[in-house]
């Protein structure tokens, strides 16, 4: 009943109404996968003892190829091996940028951060 149906009620055969239908399935849309700036995401190493929250707003200082998370004064982790494109956002900006924390690691450990 079903290709059957489908068939007779549509006047077309199906595979002809379908040929227009994998065209706009080519076609960009809103739903579609769109990554931005997730070069701007870091993951820091954070020291121990340091228990930061989602939100906290850190500055990020380029120190050659670490980055170093500071809250004020005192640092609370660093960044090892930074993307192209994030180490070209700190240094556009003079060497600092700020930087939010997005997601926190499992043990507390590690901390997702988004430049600004």
């Amino acid at each position: 009943m079903g290709l059957d149906y489908i068939r007779s009620a549509t006047g077309k055969p199906w595979r002809k109404r379908w040929a227009a239908g994998l065209d706009r399935l080519k076609q960009p849309s809103l739903l579609d996968l769109a990554i931005t700036e997730s070069a701007r995401m870091v993951t820091a190493q954070l020291t121990i003892g340091c228990q930061p929250k989602l939100g906290d707003v850190f500055i990020i200082e380029a120190n050659g190829a670490v980055f170093t998370v500071s809250d004020g004064l005192r640092p609370i982790g660093s960044v090892t091996n930074p993307s192209a494109e994030a180490a070209a956002a700190v240094a556009a900006a003079a060497g600092y940028a700020e930087a939010v924390v997005q997601r926190l690691g499992l043990f507390g450990d590690t901390a997702e951060l988004s430049l600004r």
